[in-house]
């Protein structure tokens, strides 16, 4: 189907969303900063990228996002955070992300932003 890489900190949630996508046939990779990120963007390429803006040490979301399209220009990139407002999901437009969801989603929901692009 194709593969996705999933970038938070959060076990937890990183955990529930390979699970599902898995059963969802897609192959999943996940990074628990955006260092992590970033070697395996650079290794591979994914047609997929979720991404939560808040992430641990000095780079954040929005840093892996334009550093995706640096090396990756055709990954399709989901953006999420718990915060929102208009200047943040502008922001993540801007860097490059394709669309901007906030926390908490359903994985349905999820799903259809990434795959139904209507």
């Amino acid at each position: 189907m194709g593969n996705i890489l999933i970038v938070d900190d959060e076990k937890e949630m990183c955990q529930v969303l390979s699970d599902y996508f898995q059963s969802e046939g897609y192959e999943v990779d996940i990074a628990f900063d955006a260092y992590d990120a970033l070697n395996k963007i650079r290794q591979h390429k994914y047609q997929y990228l979720l991404v939560d803006l808040v992430l641990p040490g000095s780079m954040n979301g929005i840093d892996v996002i334009k550093n995706t399209k640096k090396y990756s220009p055709n990954t399709y990139i989901v953006a999420y955070s718990g915060f929102c407002d208009e200047d943040i999901s502008e922001k993540v437009i801007r860097a490059g992300a394709n669309k901007f969801i906030t926390k908490p989603f359903k994985q349905q929901e999820l799903f259809n932003l990434m795959f139904n692009r209507h």
